[in-house]
C-alpha cells in the first residue's frame, strides 16, 4: 500500500487551539515518536484520548499517535518497534514496559451494502479522514505539538465543552458499523460524568440487538474496563437503561430474578438492604472508592468476585464449604462461558469467594489460618475484603485482623490509615496471557478509537 503524504497546502487549515495544552504535560517518550516522524517527513500527531484528558486537565493513562507514515515505515523507524493485529494494524514502540501506539491515518472502510459491519480497516488516508472516522467527536482531536495547537475537525472541543458524548457522522450507522461503540459510549459518559446526546442515545437504544455481532474478548475486555475504570456503578446503570446489559450477559440477569421479587433493579429503586441488586450497587461504589484512593487496577477475579457476591449472599455462611463451592461453580459457569471468560480468571473469582468465608469466620468462630496469607491468592481476597468492608459499613475489624496476620507473616511495610490498604502483595511471575480479559494489557482498539 502507498504512503500518505503529507495533506496539500491547498486544504482549508482546520479550526485550531493554541495554549490549551502545556507540552510539559505530555509523556516525553510520545513526543520522542511524534519528532522523529516528523523529521522523516511524515506527519504525526497525539490522537484521541491523551488530547481530550490533556484538555480536561485529567492525566492521560496511554498517549497515542497518528501518522501519515504506515506501519511498515514506523517499524523501519524505530527498532523498538512491532506491529500488531490484523483487521486493524498497528505499530508499538516500546520504551520499557511503556508502549506508544502508533496507528496509520485512515480513511472510513468499505461494507457491505446489506451489512455495515467493519471486517477490515487498513485503508489509509489523510489526517481529515482519520478524524473523521473515529468513533466520537471527543475521540476525534490531534494535537500539532511543533504549533502547541489542538486540531478538531468534528467540532470535538465544542463537546468537551459541553460534557456531551457524541458520535461522529450518523450515529446509527457507526453503531451498525462497530457495535463495541455502544459500550464505549456508556464508559466515557460514566467515567467523565457527561451525558450522551439524544440522537446518539435513539440510536444506541435502537442498535442495541447488534452487540452480539462482536467478538466475546473485544466486549469482555469492554466490560472489564468499565469495571476497573472508576466509574463502575455509573456505567452499569446505563448498562441497565440501556437494554446492553439484559443482551450482554442475559443469564446473569435472569440470576437476579431468581433470587428477588424485582430482579436487577436500579440503585434509585426502593431496596432492602441484603437485597442483592442493593449488594451489587454498593460493591460497584466501592470498587470505585478503591480505584479512586489507590490509583491500583483491581485483578479480573476481583471484578469477577465484585459481580457474583450478591448472588451468593444469603447462602455465604450458611451453606457447607462443599455446597458454597458448588453454587459459586453454578452461578459463574453460565455468565463465563458465555462472555469467554478465561478459565484462570474464573478460578481466581472462586478462590477469592470462599477464601471471603475463611476470613470472616477467623473473628467469629475464633479460627486462625495464618497460612492463608500464604496463598497466592491472597492480595486479591485482601481487596475484596476491603470492598466488602465498605459496601456493608462494617467496623473493618476483618479486615485489620488480616493485614495485621499478614504484617507479621510477610515483613513488608503496610501503610495504615487506609481502609482499601490490602497489604503488600506478592510478586508473581510473569506469564504470557492469552485471549480477552488480560490485566493491563494494550488492545487492538475498535475503528476509529484510540
Amino acid at each position: 500500500m502507498p504512503e500518505v503524504k503529507a495533506s496539500s497546502p491547498s486544504v482549508p487549515t482546520p479550526p485550531r487551539l493554541q495554549g490549551a495544552i502545556s507540552i510539559r504535560d505530555v509523556d516525553p517518550d510520545a513526543l520522542k515518536v511524534v519528532r522523529k516522524l516528523v523529521a522523516g517527513g511524515h506527519e504525526a500527531y497525539l490522537v484521541g484520548g491523551c488530547v481530550r484528558d490533556l484538555f480536561l486537565k485529567r492525566r492521560p493513562k496511554d498517549f497515542d499517535v497518528a501518522t501519515s507514515a504506515t506501519p511498515e515505515t514506523i517499524r523501519k523507524a524505530f527498532r523498538n518497534c512491532r506491529i500488531i493485529g490484523r483487521r486493524f494494524k498497528l505499530a508499538h514502540v516500546f520504551f520499557g514496559p511503556k508502549i506508544i501506539e502508533t496507528s496509520t491515518f485512515r480513511t472510513t472502510p468499505i461494507t457491505a451494502e446489506d451489512d455495515p459491519l467493519i471486517t477490515h480497516d487498513n485503508e489509509w488516508g489523510t489526517v481529515e479522514d482519520d478524524a473523521r472516522r473515529r468513533d466520537f467527536t471527543i475521540n476525534g482531536l490531534f494535537y500539532d505539538t511543533d504549533a502547541d495547537a489542538i486540531v478538531d475537525f468534528v467540532e470535538g472541543l465544542a463537546d468537551l465543552e459541553r460534557g456531551v458524548i457524541r458520535t461522529i457522522g450518523d450515529p446509527l450507522l457507526r453503531f451498525q458499523e462497530d457495535p463495541v461503540r455502544m459500550l464505549r459510549a456508556v464508559k466515557f459518559a460514566a467515567r467523565l460524568d457527561f451525558t450522551i446526546e439524544e440522537a446518539t442515545w435513539r440510536a444506541l437504544l435502537d442498535t442495541v440487538g447488534h452487540i452480539g455481532k462482536c467478538s466475546r474478548a473485544r466486549v469482555l475486555e469492554e466490560i472489564y474496563k468499565l469495571l476497573r475504570g472508576g466509574a463502575a456503578r455509573r456505567s452499569f446503570e446505563l448498562l441497565l437503561e440501556s437494554r446492553l446489559m439484559t443482551e450482554l450477559m442475559p443469564s446473569y440477569v435472569d440470576l437476579y430474578r431468581k433470587l428477588s421479587p424485582g430482579g436487577l433493579s436500579g440503585p434509585a429503586s426502593k431496596t432492602r438492604p441484603g437485597e442483592p441488586s442493593r449488594v451489587m450497587w454498593n460493591l460497584l461504589e466501592a470498587l470505585d472508592e478503591y480505584t479512586s484512593a489507590t490509583s491500583q487496577v483491581a485483578s479480573n477475579g476481583v471484578l469477577l468476585a465484585v459481580l457474583f457476591a450478591p448472588l451468593l449472599d444469603e447462602q455465604w455462611m450458611t451453606a457447607s464449604r462443599q455446597g458454597l463451592d458448588r453454587l459459586i461453580d453454578d452461578l459463574m459457569g453460565p455468565v463465563c462461558v458465555s462472555l469467554g471468560v478465561a478459565r484462570r480468571d474464573r478460578e481466581l473469582a472462586r478462590q477469592i469467594l470462599m477464601a471471603h468465608r475463611r476470613m470472616v469466620e477467623s473473628l467469629t468462630r475464633k479460627k486462625r489460618r495464618p497460612s492463608l496469607v500464604q496463598r497466592q491468592y491472597f492480595h486479591d481476597a485482601l481487596v475484596f475484603l476491603g470492598l466488602t468492608v465498605k459496601a456493608r459499613g462494617g467496623d473493618g475489624s476483618e479486615l485489620g485482623h488480616w493485614q495485621r496476620l499478614a504484617a507479621v507473616t510477610q515483613p513488608l511495610r503496610i501503610e495504615s490509615g487506609d481502609d482499601f490498604d490490602s497489604g503488600p502483595r506478592r510478586k508473581r511471575r510473569r506469564r504470557t496471557r492469552h485471549g480477552g480479559g488480560t490485566d493491563g494489557r494494550r488492545h487492538s482498539p475498535e475503528p476509529g478509537t484510540p
